[in-house]
């Protein structure tokens, strides 16, 4: 049984991880190093940039950008580190998010939505927006942003703010396909269902044990990542979404 099935290398490619020093951040870094790509890796606290890239040791194929994407200027300045560099970028992943403990419209201040949404959904605004121009100089990219489950299915679990973000992050990878293709630019959006990261400590009611080990990991995110990135440039995959085998049959509910 034959297939015409292929994949690109990515060996050399330009890579721009934001939110890399993150759980799935830091595992998309590594799977993308294996692959070879050159990568740029953008994150809030540059010591824990620094300490991750010595991990797994990255020195010689990547750089550092301590930034916070819900501010323009410190994206702008990213972007331009990256073009000295590294000439542009071929690949951005956006991976940054975060959540807090409030999460009920009940609950929730006006300061925590605005800044929920100034890094899950605006952040991915600024990154996007900074990157797609050396992308278009050099002919194309892909653009993957890691989304939710929650942006398909809310719930006061997941919180107000947050699947309302994730929510607008499938529109905006929708608006990307339709503005850019025709410059070579391809867009993701990754929905995962419950992943095992340091996130998950944030929820009002952690998790039990069990739970947390049916999870999906970040690891298997990092291989969606890839699969996407590596396909031809005529396979456009906007959207995939991944659940726990034991959150999708029901066995644990959000």
């Amino acid at each position: 049984m034959s297939s015409n099935c292929s994949t690109e290398s990515i060996a050399d490619r330009v890579a721009v991880i934001v939110g890399a020093a993150g759980g799935m951040g830091r595992a998309i870094a590594a799977r993308l190093a294996r692959a070879g790509c050159r990568l740029a890796l953008v994150d809030l606290e540059p010591d824990t940039l620094d300490q991750m890239v010595g991990e797994l040791a990255l020195e010689s194929s990547s750089m550092t950008c301590a930034a916070d994407i819900a501010d323009r200027t410190h994206v702008n300045q990213a972007a331009e580190k990256v073009e000295k560099r590294f000439g542009g970028a071929d690949i951005l992943i956006n991976a940054a998010g975060i959540n807090t403990k409030t999460r009920t419209l009940d609950d929730m201040s006006p300061d925590v939505w605005e800044r929920v949404i100034a890094v899950n959904l605006t952040g991915v605004f600024h990154c996007t927006q900074a990157f797609l121009p050396a992308m278009k100089h050099s002919g194309g990219g892909v653009v993957v942003t890691i989304a939710s489950t929650a942006a398909i299915v809310a719930s006061p679990g997941g919180g107000t703010h947050y699947c309302a973000s994730k929510r607008a992050l499938l529109s905006l990878t929708e608006s990307i396909n339709k503005e850019q293709g025709k410059y070579g630019i391809r867009a993701c959006a990754i929905s995962p269902g419950e992943v095992d990261t340091p996130l998950i400590d944030k929820r009002p009611q952690p998790p039990s044990p069990e739970r947390r080990a049916a999870m999906l990991k970040p690891a298997d995110i990092a291989e969606a990542v890839y699969f996407v990135v590596t396909q031809p440039p005529h396979v456009t995959i906007s959207d995939l979404v991944i659940w726990p085998s034991a959150q999708i049959s029901g066995t644990y509910t959000v």
